[in-house]
């Protein structure tokens, strides 16, 4: 018989990992509902639809929020983790991060209708695909890097590939925040108009830069 110790440590003692992707879920999918009401938003204004979907967003978020406490709630002992336990809750919340940037950034997107130039709507338009392609990346990074930490089927340089592209990622996001800052600047819109467009894309950074400091994260979970 098992020692009470060595029972510990059976195989459900690294459930927290696979927690990381399912907590990832709400989010992947709340960066995608910011390209959609962005979209609505150029397009018809916040309208109902528009509305419909930041109410979405809300729900995303608190079932982000459920999934992290439930992780978080049920971790083992920190010397008995495969991860450092300090590196481990620093990813939960920077992967939080993500979506309460989009929450934010679709806040600022519904203070008021875009009547806009089609050459800046675009910048704006560029600048979430742009962060959307960032965050995309994070989940196979992710995905990989538990794999690797628990199976040894990945290569450490294959994984390390992963999160040096989601880093090139996300330079694209600001180069695409400084031409956009630069195009509603010189728009000739009121400065109101200029200054939430400016809020909206730093969020939208935001997001971009929370999924490159997630892969830092598991970059440094793979250094123990």
């Amino acid at each position: 018989m098992l020692c009470p110790a060595l029972r510990f440590l059976g195989p459900r003692r690294q459930d927290y990992l696979p927690g990381l992707l399912d907590h990832y879920q709400p989010i992947g999918r709340g960066m995608a509902l910011l390209d959609e009401a962005l979209k609505r938003s150029l397009a018809d204004g916040q309208d109902l639809g528009f509305k419909v979907l930041v109410g979405e967003i809300d729900i995303l978020e608190a079932e982000a929020d459920k999934i992290k406490r439930r992780i978080r709630n049920h971790l083992p002992a920190g010397f008995l983790m495969v991860v450092d336990k300090t590196l481990f809750l620093n990813y939960t919340r920077s992967q939080d991060n993500i979506l309460d940037a989009v929450q934010e950034a679709v806040a600022w997107l519904g203070l008021g209708s875009f009547d806009i130039p089609p050459a800046l709507a675009q910048a704006m338009s560029e600048s979430v695909e742009q962060a959307g392609i960032t965050v995309a990346m994070l989940r196979p990074a992710l995905a990989d890097t538990i794999d690797l930490i628990l199976t040894g089927r990945n290569t450490r340089g294959d994984v390390k590939s992963r999160m040096h592209e989601i880093r090139l990622q996300h330079l694209k996001v600001v180069r695409a925040k400084r031409g956009l800052i630069s195009a509603a600047y010189a728009s000739g819109l009121d400065f109101s108009r200029v200054y939430q467009i400016i809020r909206f894309v730093e969020y939208v950074y935001r997001a971009s830069h929370s999924a490159e400091g997630c892969a830092d994260l598991l970059r440094a979970m793979l250094a123990r």
